[in-house]
C-alpha cells in the first residue's frame, strides 16, 4: 500500500497562529464596547456589587484573526479566573514567575477593566543578564548546562512528569460549536495538561478556523506546535510555551486504506517528536465501518502500523517495522468503528436501565460484547495497547442536535466507536514492577453536551514520565 504524504503545517520553534496579512497597527489593541466612563470596582455601591452579573466564560481572549485582545463582555473576571494560570499543570513550570506577576495580585489593586487587560496581557518581567549567561546553552554541549540534561529536566519538571490530553471526535463534516470548553477544558480535568492533542475524523473543511477555535479556548499558555491532515483526517498538537525549547522537530506519516477514493475518509495520520530524551507517537485513525467488518478493521490496523515510516530523522535504536514499537509512548485515538455485537433492542434496554457514569470499581455490563475488547484480548491487533475503563455511555450513533440515539431508517445500534488506546515501550517488563508506572491514564470520558455530530467527542488525560536526553537530539529542528 502506497504511503500518502500528509498536508503538514510545521510551525517550528515559534509556533503562533497569526494572520497572513500584517495588521494595520503594530501591537495589541483593545476592543471596547462600553463608554469611557466605566465605573471601577471601588465605586460600586453595596447593592450594585452584590447584584447578579453575567460573566462570560472567556472574558479575555486573543483574537488571532485580527491580532487584538477581545473582551466581549467587558466585565472583570472573578479573582479565581485571574489566578487560574497558577494551576495550569502538575509540572510546576515557572510557578515562581507567576507568583511574582501581576496576574496573581488581588483584584482590588486594579482601578478599572482596562487596567486588568493591560496588566494581564502586556506585563513582561526583566530577565537578569547574569542569569541568562548562566543558562546560555550551546548546541551539542554536554555538561552542567545541557539544555536537555538532568539538571534542566529537574528544574522544569521536578517530578520528571508531564500530563497529556488526547481528544478524538468524528465531526460528521459539521463545523465545531462556538463553545468548546466542555471538550477542551472539561470540568473533570483539574489542570490544563502540558500537551494537548486533538484528532478529528470527517473533520470540517475550515481547518484553520478549527485550530484557531482550539487556541482561543486553551488560551495563551499554549501554542500550536504542529498540525497535519490527510483527506478528512486532521491532527493538531498544542504544547505549553515553557516546553518549546525542549521539544524536537515533528515528523509526520500517513496512510489511506482506500487509495482509490477521492475523499480519503479512511486511514490514519501520525505525528512523532521527542521531549527531552523521551519519544512520543500520536496516531488518529478512521477505520472501516459497519458492524460485520471486524476483519477489515483488523486488516486496516495491520496496514497502518507496518506502513507508517517513523521516525525518519530522530534517533531510534533497532527500528522496527511496527511503528508503535519505535517510541516510548504511543497514543492511538479515533473512530475505530468497532461495535457492540448484540441486538439494538438489548442495548437500548440496558441503556434505559443504567445510570452514567458507571461505577469505576464495577465491571461494565456490556463490554464483553464490544468488538475492540475482543480484538485486544485475542491479540489480533493493537498488541501491547491498553484502554482505560469506560464509564460513559456509547458515543455513536446520535441524531445530530439531540441526545437521542439513531432514529433514522438505518436504526444503528449504539456503540463505542470512538476510543483512545495507549502503549508504552517494554510495557510487559514494567507491568507490576513499579508503584507509579511511567504511563497512567488519569481520566477517560466523553462529552455528551456537544450535539453537532452523530458522534460524541472522547477525551483522556495521561501522566507520563520523562527522561533526560542529549542536546544533539534537537539538531534537526535547528538545522532543518
Amino acid at each position: 500500500m502506497n504511503q500518502e504524504k500528509p498536508k503538514s503545517k510545521h510551525k517550528g520553534f515559534a509556533s503562533f497562529l497569526l494572520p497572513n496579512k500584517p495588521p494595520n497597527k503594530v501591537g495589541v489593541t483593545v476592543n471596547r464596547t462600553q463608554s469611557a466612563k466605566e465605573p471601577s470596582l471601588r465605586n460600586l455601591t453595596h447593592s450594585e456589587a452584590n447584584s447578579p452579573i453575567k460573566i462570560s466564560k472567556r472574558p479575555l481572549s486573543f483574537d488571532i484573526r485580527n491580532g487584538s485582545v477581545m473582551n466581549t463582555e467587558l466585565l472583570v473576571p472573578p479573582t479565581g479566573s485571574l489566578k487560574r494560570e497558577n494551576s495550569l499543570s502538575d509540572s510546576h513550570l515557572f510557578d515562581e514567575d507567576f507568583e511574582n506577576s501581576n496576574l496573581n495580585k488581588p483584584l482590588e489593586k486594579y482601578g478599572s477593566h482596562e487596567s486588568v487587560l493591560k496588566e494581564g496581557v502586556t506585563t513582561l518581567h526583566p530577565i537578569p543578564t547574569v542569569k541568562a549567561r548562566e543558562r546560555n546553552f550551546l548546541h551539542g554541549k554536554i555538561g552542567v548546562n545541557s539544555l536537555l540534561g538532568s539538571p534542566e529536566l529537574d528544574r522544569i519538571c521536578p517530578n520528571r512528569e508531564i500530563t497529556i490530553f488526547v481528544g478524538t471526535w468524528n465531526m460528521n463534516g459539521h463545523s465545531a460549536p462556538k463553545e468548546l470548553n466542555d471538550f477542551v477544558l472539561p470540568i473533570g480535568m483539574k489542570h490544563v495538561p502540558d500537551i494537548l492533542c486533538f484528532g478529528t475524523q470527517e473533520s470540517c473543511s475550515e481547518r484553520v478556523e478549527w485550530e484557531v477555535s482550539l487556541q482561543e479556548t486553551i488560551g495563551p499558555s499554549h501554542i500550536l506546535y504542529h498540525s497535519t491532515s490527510l483527506g478528512t483526517l486532521h491532527l493538531c498538537i498544542f504544547i505549553r510555551r515553557d516546553l518549546i525549547w525542549y521539544i524536537s522537530i515533528p515528523e509526520d506519516a500517513s496512510l489511506s486504506v482506500r487509495p482509490g477514493s477521492a475523499f480519503r475518509t479512511k486511514g490514519a495520520i501520525a505525528s512523532s517528536f521527542m521531549i527531552f530524551g523521551t519519544s512520543f507517537l500520536f496516531v488518529t485513525a478512521h477505520l472501516t465501518a459497519h458492524q460485520e467488518k471486524v476483519k477489515e478493521r483488523v486488516s486496516d490496523v495491520k496496514k497502518i502500523v507496518n506502513s507508517l515510516d517513523l521516525p525518519r530523522i530522530l534517533p531510534c535504536k533497532n527500528k522496527n517495522k511496527d511503528v508503535t514499537q519505535n517510541f516510548d509512548y504511543v497514543f492511538w485515538s479515533g473512530d475505530l468503528n468497532f461495535r457492540l455485537a448484540t441486538p439494538r433492542s438489548k442495548v437500548l434496554e440496558w441503556l434505559s436501565n443504567t445510570s452514567f457514569p458507571l461505577p469505576s470499581h464495577l465491571p461494565h455490563g456490556y463490554m464483553h460484547y464490544d468488538q475492540l475488547c475482543t480484538v485486544l484480548a485475542d491479540g489480533a491487533a493493537f498488541r501491547g495497547f491498553s484502554e482505560a475503563k469506560i464509564t460513559f455511555p456509547p458515543t455513536y450513533k446520535y441524531d445530530p442536535g439531540t441526545q437521542n440515539f439513531d432514529s433514522s431508517s438505518k436504526q444503528r445500534t449504539p456503540a463505542y466507536t470512538d476510543r483512545i488506546l495507549y502503549k508504552q515501550k517494554n510495557a510487559r517488563r514494567l507491568s507490576g514492577a513499579l508503584e507509579n508506572p511511567p504511563l497512567q491514564c488519569l481520566v477517560y470520558d466523553s462529552v455528551p453536551s456537544i450535539t453537532s455530530s452523530d458522534h460524541k467527542p472522547v477525551w483522556g488525560v495521561f501522566k507520563v514520565h520523562l527522561r533526560p536526553g542529549l542536546d544533539t537530539i534537537i539538531a534537526p529542528s535547528i538545522n532543518g
